[in-house]
């Protein structure tokens, strides 16, 4: 696949998830927006639950398209030329860089959660669906600060390899 359109992939397939993270914000609005006004009849409210819906729907339908464009790239890339060195360790290195962004987001979460859930114990002490729920926040911190340990090593990995691979630094095996 030549660098060019890996590159375009690689744009599209992070236009792709943060496509998702707005769908998966929209949905939770949409579930709030239908749980708070069940019942009401007005014509606004309808308006705007019917527009969630859509909304969900043509990002679904977008987010396919995206999908499916891509894996017409990565299919007809077996009748190209192959990729060359520099061009594999710029993919890689794009991947590298992308995956530090990410743990670097999410080294911020657990913190977040932390904070969120002792907030809630405190004002709600006693409460046994108060504890139940700060409990699995905290269990859900902890596997975030693991998901951020393994993109670190995933990152450390892709250094090592590309250095390798582009001369900087010895080869790994």
């Amino acid at each position: 696949m030549k660098t060019s359109a890996a590159s375009a992939i690689w744009a599209v397939e992070q236009v792709a998830g943060e496509l998702r993270e707005t769908y998966l914000a929209v949905a939770a609005a949409t579930v709030l927006l239908e749980r708070t006004s069940a019942g009401c009849a007005h014509p606004a409210v309808r308006q705007a639950r019917r527009s969630g819906e859509d909304a969900l729907d043509l990002a679904g339908d977008a987010e396919r398209q995206l999908s499916e464009g891509v894996r017409r790239l990565r299919a007809d890339a077996g009748h190209q030329e192959p990729a060359t060195i520099g061009g594999l360790v710029e993919v890689l290195d794009a991947a590298r860089d992308e995956l530090d962004a990410a743990a670097a987001r999410l080294a911020q979460l657990p913190a977040r959660i932390t904070g969120a859930g002792k907030q809630l114990l405190d004002s709600h002490r006693g409460d046994p669906a108060t504890a139940t729920a700060a409990g699995q926040w905290q269990r859900a911190a902890e596997q975030l600060d693991l998901m951020t340990v393994s993109l670190a090593s995933a990152v450390a990995a892709l250094a090592s390899y590309t250095g390798g691979l582009s001369g900087a630094e010895p080869a790994t095996t």
